[in-house]
């Protein structure tokens, strides 16, 4: 038997024995020769051969087609679907102080924008670059890291909740983060990625709130040469279309002195390794060339397949550059088309059932029904 054929009830078709037997019997009952008998007394009474061998064949159809119905033979099917392939993208955008600063002259020699007016209009060209099946998050930082937005696939909302951190909203939120005057961007990429943690089905089992904790702890301080797993997060495949960008423009460091550790910031280090190694692609778009050399080595590193890049934006900083680097980062992170095969069991108890209780009607039909008996 083939390897994707089966049987569910095998030993049924040892029933398609008696179907001989039935039939063994039925001609020893006498009916054959009391037509023989009919015969030789007048050939035109004999019956016709629908009459005579049709209630048989439809006898032996029936019989047989309900065992093959009871043993339900099963087989697979090789089926292909294709979708477009979802992404979760996390937008960390930095929102401390110095975000106020001008940042584009206008057309009569006038500071028309802040570094955050042009930064945010970037973020939302880039939300409407990205497809309705994307999830899409945002979280805003500055001395403390802030979720704006859970991941959505409604950008009427995502655009929204973009404008809570913008100047003309004057939110509290906003007036909140900018009074900071610190860069907290290693709590920020934390917080995106325990995010991806939180969406996570129950079945995968995500870590607990105590247990994200104790984790972030493990990587604050000194930069770890290997980023250690917990056990929940080995089978959850985050490689699959999972996106932080983080915009800043503060000096990126490490965070692994002691007064980082007392302030409870992880190692800037540790978490891009994390992320590296969990396969989630990071972008940093930096306003500022001082980045810590091991941030940056960090970032580079593909030794677990994870990839990164840095985008400069120091000097000149406007509208259009920052658009040109939201689309660049949408080609890298363009939408797959998936083609999934999979191999789906059918059944075959309902056609030989069918089958069957057509047979069962037309056997009817030639014994009862009078234009069919009378033939």
């Amino acid at each position: 038997m083939p390897e994707n054929v089966d049987i569910e009830y095998p030993l049924a078709l040892i029933l398609l024995l008696a179907i001989p037997f039935f039939f063994h019997i039925r001609y020893r009952s006498g009916l054959k020769k009391e037509l023989s008998a009919v015969s030789l007394i007048d050939r035109t009474l004999e019956p016709n051969p629908v009459k005579r061998y049709g209630p048989d064949v439809l006898a032996g159809t029936f019989l047989l087609f309900t065992v093959l119905g009871i043993t339900n033979i099963r087989y697979s099917t090789l089926w292909q679907s294709t979708d477009i392939e979802s992404r979760w993208i996390m937008l960390v955008q930095d929102l401390s102080g110095s975000m106020n600063r001008p940042g584009e002259v206008d057309g009569h020699g006038n500071r028309a924008s802040t570094l955050g007016d042009i930064a945010l209009a970037g973020a939302k060209a880039f939300i409407n670059m990205r497809t309705k099946d994307d999830m899409i998050g945002l979280i805003a930082f500055s001395s403390y890291a802030k979720l704006v937005c859970p991941p959505t696939f409604d950008k009427a909302i995502l655009t929204e909740k973009l404008k809570l951190i913008g100047r003309d909203s004057d939110s509290i939120l906003f007036r909140e983060l900018t009074s900071g005057g610190a860069t907290n961007a290693s709590y920020a990429a934390w917080l995106a990625l325990c995010t991806f943690f939180m969406l996570l089905p129950e079945d995968e089992n995500p870590l607990s709130l105590e247990q994200l904790e104790d984790f972030r702890r493990r990587l604050s301080g000194r930069t770890l040469d290997r980023i250690g797993i917990p056990e929940q997060l080995k089978k959850v495949e985050f490689g699959q279309g999972m996106v932080i960008i983080l915009f800043t423009d503060g000096r990126i460091d490490a965070c692994q002195s002691d007064s980082d550790v007392k302030k409870g910031l992880p190692n800037f280090v540790n978490i891009i390794k994390l992320i590296q190694k969990l396969g989630v692609k990071f972008y940093l778009i930096s306003l500022n060339r001082i980045i810590d050399p091991e941030v940056k080595d960090a970032i580079y590193d593909r030794t677990d397949g994870g990839t990164g890049r840095i985008f400069y934006m120091p000097g000149g900083f406007s509208a259009k550059k920052i658009k040109e680097v939201y689309n660049s980062i949408n080609q890298l992170e363009k939408n797959r088309l998936l083609i999934k095969y999979s191999n789906k069991q059918k059944q075959t108890r309902k056609f030989f059932t069918g089958i069957a209780f057509a047979a069962l009607i037309a056997y009817c039909a030639i014994r009862l029904i009078p234009p069919f008996a009378e033939i």
